[in-house]
């Protein structure tokens, strides 16, 4: 059994090297992974634990605005130099206030207190198409990009 263990985390160790880490798409898995995590544990706990909500002067606080400050804290991070030394740490912590603010989505949106709104998660399918592309096939879009801008660039010499 210990066998088996061990290369399945060989084959799986060999995988993310070879489609994630020598792409260059190591930053985007994790955003890819933290966000869907997030919005799971999201949906769940508000599922199983509906009465665990923070409460401020007798205004309920919804996830999305910690979501807003977890963005937010990714940005200055980035911003300042802290994500070439900790790509992992804020890449997943961007995911992670993406999934959280995400899973209110509908809320923000309609300025309404119904939590189970349909556009929350039409939003999180497009956030997770976008990111899952970005991941998976980065190098077809890069080499479709190229192909349209030569398309363009051919027509403006031949005007």
């Amino acid at each position: 059994m210990g066998i088996v263990i061990n290369k399945i985390i060989t084959a799986v160790r060999y995988v993310y090297r070879k489609m994630i880490v020598e792409p260059k798409q190591e930053a985007n898995f994790w955003v890819l992974y933290s966000f869907l995590f997030a919005f799971v544990m999201s949906r769940f706990t508000v599922y199983y634990f509906p009465e665990v909500s923070l409460i401020i002067n007798g205004v309920h606080v919804h996830h999305f605005a910690y979501g807003f400050i977890l963005l937010a804290l990714a940005g200055i991070l980035s911003l300042n130099g802290f994500h070439e030394k900790k790509l992992r740490f804020t890449s997943a912590l961007y995911g992670f206030g993406l999934g959280v603010a995400a899973d209110e989505f509908g809320m923000w949106i309609h300025l309404k207190d119904d939590y189970w709104v349909r556009q929350s998660y039409d939003a999180v399918i497009v956030v997770l198409g976008l990111l899952i592309s970005a991941v998976y096939f980065s190098e077809f879009w890069h080499r479709a990009f190229l192909r349209v801008i030569n398309v363009f660039m051919r027509k403006d010499s031949e005007d």
